[in-house]
């Protein structure tokens, strides 16, 4: 077992970069020391906590002003419960005194473009992006407010599980889809594990243009380190169908692969999201 004090903190720190103090302030630290937390203690937000956290997410870009997301503040227990039942059943959702929920909102814009005496026509794929862009945008900036304010956090992308049940569990109307959502709370003792490895920077980082050169290379070094840490270990994705492969190294690049021969889900069955797009239009979203 790993023990605090071996616990690797921060991303520079994992990947050996050395920065110039100057460039080390406190901002980058909280960025790259993020790890998703999934513990919390039973100890409620103070209001004015939760309202810095929520203004710091109002503040985030937003395309052309027009400020389509909106944030939905949980704290009944009881609704909580619904929700986490609706996410996979986890149970830090339940735990975390505050659930956040992002929503893409085009709802409102819709209600003012009626209001002001106009046919609303931006039904499209790219208002779509748009809301969601900002919603998502909106909750990394308040997972990054709240860490820096000693709490921790994790994002729920499982909120899209079934979106109808969440829907009318949130009373949304329709123009409102909810993009993710996010925990935060105080952390319980002993549920870090660390910063956990990316894929290195030559895979991800592309200068002037996308390059593949020596891919296989940075992979397999990646693979390799996720292996090593056991990451994956009583987390593999099951072969619909198939049997298992003999001789297979688990790591990134097979549970990776494993996930994507199936409709995006993190849950047990594969049909769940399947139908985003019928929902969503069914929901006052266009996706021409």
């Amino acid at each position: 077992m790993t023990s605090t004090s071996d616990i690797i903190r921060n991303r520079l720190e994992l990947e050996g970069i050395n920065l110039p103090k100057d460039l080390f302030n406190h901002t980058i630290e909280v960025l790259t020391s993020h790890e998703s937390v999934r513990g919390f203690l039973p100890k409620p937000l103070p209001d004015k906590m939760l309202q810095a956290i929520t203004t710091s997410a109002r503040s985030a870009p937003t395309s052309s002003n027009l400020q389509a997301y909106s944030i939905l503040v949980v704290k009944d227990g009881q609704r909580k419960d619904r929700l986490a039942m609706l996410s996979g059943n986890q149970q830090f959702i339940c735990e975390a005194p505050v659930f956040l929920i992002f929503c893409a909102d085009i709802f409102r814009l819709k209600y003012v473009t009626t209001q002001q005496g106009y046919r609303f026509a931006a039904d499209t794929l790219e208002m779509f992006l748009l809301a969601a862009m900002d919603a998502s945008l909106s909750l990394q900036n308040a997972l990054v407010a709240a860490e820096s304010l000693g709490l921790a956090g994790v994002p729920v992308g499982s909120i899209r599980n079934d979106p109808k049940a969440v829907a009318e569990e949130l009373k949304l109307p329709k123009g409102v889809f909810a993009v993710a959502g996010l925990s935060i709370g105080y952390e319980r003792e002993a549920v870090r594990r660390g910063v956990k490895p990316r894929l290195p920077e030559q895979v991800t980082v592309h200068e002037e243009q996308y390059s593949t050169e020596n891919i296989d290379h940075y992979l397999n070094e990646y693979d390799q380190t996720m292996i090593s840490r056991r990451t994956y270990d009583g987390r593999r994705v099951s072969l619909a169908g198939e049997p298992e492969k003999d001789g297979v190294d688990y790591g990134w690049c097979e549970h990776t692969a494993r996930r994507c021969t199936r409709p995006e889900t993190i849950a047990v069955s594969a049909s769940l999201r399947e139908n985003l797009r019928k929902i969503l239009e069914e929901h006052g979203f266009s996706l021409r």
